[in-house]
């Protein structure tokens, strides 16, 4: 009875043992999944305005979704903008305004009238700063005139697109067909191919040859270069 019951000890531990690495091994098998797959994270925010600043996609980081208006006036929360890229700005309650200050310019924009002051000098506005469920929206269209920004919208691909002009970025060619990917990995699947010709721009280049770039339609890809 002894013995019998010894066995069946050790049977039962070697059965819990092989629970514990099947359990580990389907963990690591999801992990590499998840981490070579691509679009797992970015089908979250398929159907809204996605967001890229740069050479990044912050459609994740936003609090409030973006909007375009009938006239393709875009609008981003004045939090937002605060968040991303603009910790100067702010509302002063009293005067019912957003102010905001960059290295050469000052600008006061009252809420609702389309007009700015920037540097002691009225400027015309496209579209008024709004105000929507208590949240403060800003016609990032027309804040091109603050801050030194590139704005646009590319409706194909559901994206707004803002270049901040002070820093670095490359314009280029493509000189050859090249297979791009959707993380810096070798095992990470192929996405899609940069056509010859097709423009695209650059940004960094990590220790192992990976490329960053960024189509003209706002998609973030990676190559090995």
């Amino acid at each position: 009875m002894k013995e019998l019951k010894k066995k069946l000890e050790k049977l039962k531990r070697i059965k819990f043992i092989k629970n514990i690495l099947v359990g580990v091994i389907s963990l690591i098998i999801v992990a590499l999944i998840i981490n070579i797959a691509p679009g797992y994270k970015r089908d979250k925010y398929k159907d809204i305005i996605n967001l890229v600043l740069n050479e990044e996609n912050k459609t994740e980081q936003l609090k409030h979704e973006i909007y375009v208006n009938e006239k393709g006036t875009i609008y981003i929360s004045e939090e937002d903008v605060k968040n991303l890229f603009d910790e100067n700005i702010f509302y002063d309650e009293k005067y019912n305004q957003i102010i905001t200050t960059t290295d050469t310019k000052v600008a006061n924009i009252v809420i609702d009238e389309k007009e700015m002051i920037i540097n002691d000098s009225n400027q015309p506005m496209i579209d008024a700063v709004i105000r929507i469920n208590d949240i403060i929206y800003l016609p990032i269209s027309d804040m091109t005139m603050v801050y030194n920004i590139d704005v646009k919208y590319i409706e194909s691909t559901n994206r707004v697109i803002i270049d901040n002009l002070d820093k670095g970025m490359i314009k280029a060619i493509v000189t050859e067909k090249t297979d791009i990917k959707f993380k810096p990995r070798g095992l990470s699947k192929d996405i899609g191919t940069l056509k010859q010709g097709q423009s695209i721009y650059c940004f960094y280049t990590t220790s192992k040859g990976w490329r960053q770039i960024r189509t003209e339609d706002g998609v973030i890809r990676i190559y090995k270069s």
